[in-house]
């Protein structure tokens, strides 16, 4: 669901088509601003959402004084912005004086309408800290009524009793594979799935797996098994929302690619600096778990955060995420509910490639995964500490592209169960 930011020495402008029942707006801003969208509602005194909802690279550029069109007033300090008439063509520069005469007839305004993203706060440094920016945050929602605590605040929904069972089980250093299979045998839902997943086309196991016993045996092994099960089920509690941001089409596409990939990764490093292959697994599977989180917990706030993620699907999810609730959730929730210290730290940390703390190598192992699924640029030096090339990299992300009908039947599977 993130893209980076593209900063050049001439300023880009970005340009979002808006629409709502009554006809089309065109707004045009600098592309390292986050438009804001209660900024145009108050102007125009109308409710827009984004027309389209996939272009991190925005939308074309209508002809001037053919559609009403407003620009963020900020660029007539400017002296040159770089902007293009397509989406995939090139970029020309062009002064302030000749954008304001460009856009000069009646049809057009100059209005503050985005916000410049350095002045957004991003996400406390220490997660020791993240309770207090959260309760601070939730005082700023009018419709929230807080309590003592978060939990009773934002009346957060218990795990799953599956999920539960597999969490203490992994802290059983003495349990083994027959009483990982009991457990999940206690969810047939959940049994299906794992035994359906070590069965896919993308493992390639010879003969069919009757068995959570085979699944583990013969195909994915205790460590995967356990924390494959603890993803699924606690996906299994969760529904999907219906209006989540349009360009990020699928929840578990998203949360498979990142978890193979991570398993891909893993195995392609150097031993002495490998996590373990599960635990890998399962933060790259619950690495966006805030989003379903959010949209089960603050529904109203959810709907209004995916307009604001459509219109801007050139910036990076956390700083939309940060200028509109103030806090980032997920992290906390794996917390809450109790999952292993080095998946929820590394979910924390993932956005700081140079975190050195504990769990830092898992934190920078799902940095990399998320760059390379959204194909935004690695620093050399992360990919030095992890011990791969980017390269390698690249080849392992490659590779799972190569598999994606695979990973589209995965997906389908989560879907089914949790219809």
């Amino acid at each position: 669901m993130d893209a980076s930011i593209d900063l050049q020495t001439t300023p880009r402008l970005r340009v979002v088509h808006l629409a709502d029942h009554t006809g089309r707006l065109q707004v045009i801003f600098p592309e390292n601003n986050m438009l804001d969208i209660s900024a145009v509602s108050r102007l125009t005194k109308r409710r827009f959402e984004p027309v389209n909802h996939y272009h991190s690279s925005g939308d074309p550029l209508i002809k001037p004084n053919s559609v009403t069109t407003i620009l963020e007033a900020s660029m007539l300090k400017e002296a040159v912005f770089s902007i293009r008439t397509k989406v995939d063509g090139a970029y020309h520069d062009i002064t302030s004086a000749e954008l304001e005469a460009m856009f000069s007839g009646p049809l057009n305004r100059f209005e503050a309408i985005s916000i410049d993203t350095s002045l957004i706060n991003r996400p406390v440094d220490n997660h020791e800290h993240d309770e207090e920016q959260i309760l601070q945050a939730l005082g700023r929602f009018q419709s929230i009524r807080l309590k003592q605590r978060i939990e009773e605040t934002l009346e957060i929904p218990p795990l799953p009793a599956s999920s539960h069972r597999i969490i203490r089980l992994s802290t059983d250093k003495s349990a083994g594979t027959d009483e990982l299979c009991d457990v999940i045998a206690l969810d047939p839902s959940l049994a299906a799935q794992v035994i359906s997943w070590a069965s896919s086309p993308y493992y390639g196991a010879p003969g069919s797996i009757e068995s959570v016993e085979d699944a583990i045996i013969r195909v994915l092994g205790y460590d995967m098994v356990m924390n494959l099960a603890l993803g699924l089920s606690m996906g299994n509690g969760f529904q999907a929302p219906e209006d989540g941001p349009r360009h990020y089409e699928d929840f578990w596409l998203d949360s498979v690619s990142n978890a193979v990939l991570m398993e891909s990764l893993v195995k392609a490093m150097p031993l002495q600096n490998r996590p373990k292959l599960g635990h890998a697994y399962l933060a790259g599977l619950l690495h966006n778990f805030g989003y379903l989180g959010i949209s089960t917990i603050l529904p109203p706030h959810f709907s209004i955060l995916s307009r604001y993620q459509e219109a801007n699907a050139h910036l990076p999810s956390e700083l939309v995420e940060m200028q509109i609730l103030h806090f980032k959730l997920g992290s906390w929730l794996l917390r809450y509910w109790s999952l292993p210290d080095n998946i929820w730290m590394a979910i924390r940390y993932s956005k700081k490639p140079h975190y050195y703390g504990e769990h830092a190598m898992l934190a920078k192992l799902l940095f990399v995964s998320n760059q390379l699924c959204h194909n935004n640029p690695i620093e050399p030096s992360v990919l030095l500490e992890i011990g791969l090339t980017l390269e390698e990299a690249e080849d392992c992300r490659n590779a799972i592209y190569q598999k994606s009908a695979e990973l589209h039947k995965m997906v389908a599977l989560i879907n089914k169960m949790n219809t």
